[in-house]
């Protein structure tokens, strides 16, 4: 065997090795990818756990809520492994709903290489968003701008607390766990949903649209309790208006 030929077949040889590695990176990737796929759909929270005050031990805040007439209900919309998130809580059989969430969009998405849930939003992006919908949710004028400024920064704030944790989630076979670290790696709080047919996710959106519709009712009966007492609006007359409403 010639010079030459020794070379031809070590070249082949490596160009193999070479195709075989590539392949099983390949495959491996496209494995990950699948094992943390998660399906199109709405998932309903099943159970939400978050960290005690006192220690990191976490509480299952769903069955506390349970033995105390308090209701967590959120939701997450998924499409094309982006998600939507839906923050329901009822307590006192009185529903609550985020406006904001309901109007507008605040995408995040589920990124299978790592199993972490990252946001869309850059800080910037966020505030606009938050200026935006309270503008055209409120009245202009000289208090209004001041109690603007106030809860611009406080979601701001929250918004960059929150792309600063580690948020990673778990595929299940009918659904997934959410995940969400502190600083220092203890777990935060965790929720479990679980995957919706068609007919329940309609049920859950019906309910949340009348829900929303209650918390614009409720927002429009404080503000004029608010603006027809001296300070914030008692409960009471919130409660007459409210009715007038209905």
């Amino acid at each position: 065997m010639t010079k030459a030929k020794k070379w031809k077949i070590a070249i082949i040889v490596l160009l193999g090795l070479v195709a075989t590695v590539l392949i099983a990176i390949g495959e491996g990737r496209f494995w990950k990818y699948q094992q943390n796929y998660i399906p199109d759909g709405t998932y309903q929270m099943i159970k939400y756990e978050d960290k005690s005050a006192y220690s990191n031990e976490l509480i299952n805040w769903t069955e506390r809520g349970e033995n105390n007439d308090s209701l967590y209900e959120d939701f997450i919309v998924v499409e094309n492994m982006k998600s939507q998130f839906y923050y329901v809580f009822v307590g006192d059989g009185e529903p609550f709903v985020s406006p904001f969430e309901h109007d507008e969009k605040l995408p995040q998405t589920f990124d299978p290489r790592t199993g972490t849930l990252k946001q869309d939003l850059t800080v910037s992006e966020y505030e606009a968003l938050v200026i935006s919908h309270i503008d055209k949710i409120s009245k202009k004028g000289e208090e209004y701008s001041r109690v603007k400024e106030v809860s611009v920064q406080r979601c701001v704030d929250d918004y960059k607390k929150m792309l600063k944790q580690k948020r990673t989630y778990e595929k299940r076979p009918n659904g997934l766990v959410l995940t969400v670290y502190t600083n220092d790696g203890h777990i935060e709080s965790r929720r479990t949903f679980k995957r919706l047919s068609s007919e329940e996710a309609k049920g859950v959106k019906s309910g949340y649209d009348r829900d929303y519709e209650y918390a614009l009712k409720l927002g429009t009966a404080s503000g004029g309790a608010t603006a027809f007492s001296y300070g914030i609006g008692t409960k009471e007359l919130i409660i007459e208006l409210l009715g007038q409403l209905q």
